[in-house]
């Protein structure tokens, strides 16, 4: 698994900590099961590199129920290191010999037969210039989200080609699942799909297509001549801009933070601006920014494994109650249809109902 000398001695580093970065988990603080903390992921990742394991089916099984969400890298006491690095590795083997878990596999299949994770649809294509937005698979049905984008952009009078569905995939379920060259290929695609529109910059409604997108398709040997920003980025900068303008709103407000919008792409700042510029009182969850906890996301996205993904869910779903806050937001379309028991919205959404008309 590990060629690098130097890798294997940050495995064996993390495997021998004190493990007090469990407390950041949040499949460790939804279950509290040892196996899926990060020290006890990092040892069995060891043992497997040393071929002490017998039970490669187990092994298989528990790297899919970590939430690559980065709680760990955040709250790491090494430098440079990412424990997802290897948990990657591991699924990858696991691809390899079949072993996936069922949720995962459907979702593969599923991709591999209509070019993205949730089947039949149809192209999205409309708007010029060369500014991109694209709609993620996640918001492709999101009817009240996609009708937000469309009030911001018109008011702001910006020249926004809008395009996604059909095929057009990050491929963020292939690379989850651990399918390395699926994963390259649908970066190769993206490739095209970007330098035919001939953009220059790229609006990104998900945060794991704009990881993927920005770090991954890299690591994968592809790289893209675009700069890619966050819908909250963009909002923000509408407004600092002037090109949009909101009429305030006399209410409380809890935002959750995306795990991979904080803790990999370190965006906090900009859509707490948003909420600034709608009056709002922010009601911060007991973890927020750098410290949130992940939503769970689909089964079979990166939680393999549906009683831990539902788990994690309930469990962020009753930190944000906690606030009794009058409007729930975030910045994800995963994470909105996720924690719906909090009837959470999109912070565009929000936008859009309040913004004043030229």
């Amino acid at each position: 698994m590990m060629e690098d000398k130097k890798e294997l001695e940050k495995v064996t580093s993390c495997a021998m900590c004190a493990n007090m970065c469990k407390y950041s988990c949040p499949t460790y603080l939804a279950t509290g099961k040892e196996t899926i903390t990060p020290q006890k992921l990092a040892r069995l990742i060891l043992y497997k590199e040393n071929e002490l394991l017998e039970d490669q089916p187990g092994f298989f099984e528990v790297m899919f129920q970590s939430a690559m969400c980065g709680a760990c890298k955040i709250h790491c006491i090494y430098d440079n290191y990412d424990l997802r690095k290897f948990i990657q590795i591991g699924r990858s083997h696991a691809f390899q010999e079949g072993m996936l878990p069922e949720e995962t596999r459907k979702r593969v299949e599923t991709f591999t037969k209509f070019g993205n994770p949730h089947g039949e649809r149809q192209l999205i294509q409309k708007g010029t210039g060369d500014l991109g937005y694209f709609v993620s698979c996640s918001a492709y049905n999101d009817q009240e989200l996609l009708k937000a984008m469309d009030r911001i952009v018109s008011t702001s009078r910006e020249q926004v080609h809008q395009f996604g569905g059909a095929d057009i995939c990050c491929g963020a379920p292939l690379y989850y699942a651990g399918d390395t060259e699926g994963f390259r290929k649908a970066a190769v695609k993206m490739k095209g799909e970007l330098e035919k529109r001939e953009l220059r910059k790229v609006i990104a409604d998900c945060p794991t297509c704009m990881k993927m997108m920005t770090e991954m398709y890299h690591e994968a040997g592809v790289d893209l001549d675009v700069e890619f920003i966050h819908t909250t980025e963009f909002l923000n900068a509408l407004l600092e801009e002037g090109k949009i303008k909101l009429k305030r709103r006399n209410a409380t407000a809890t935002f959750h933070d995306p795990c991979i919008l904080a803790n990999d792409m370190g965006i906090t700042k900009a859509p707490r601006k948003v909420l600034d510029a709608l009056g709002l009182e922010i009601k911060e969850p007991i973890y927020s920014g750098e410290d949130t906890h992940c939503c769970g996301g689909l089964a079979g996205a990166r939680i393999g494994n549906r009683e831990v993904a539902d788990k994690v869910s309930m469990m962020r779903a009753a930190e944000l109650k906690i606030t009794a806050a009058d409007i729930y937001l975030s910045a994800c379309p995963t994470c909105k249809a996720v924690l719906s028991d909090v009837h959470m919205k999109d912070i565009a959404e929000l936008v859009s109902e309040q913004i004043i008309d030229d």
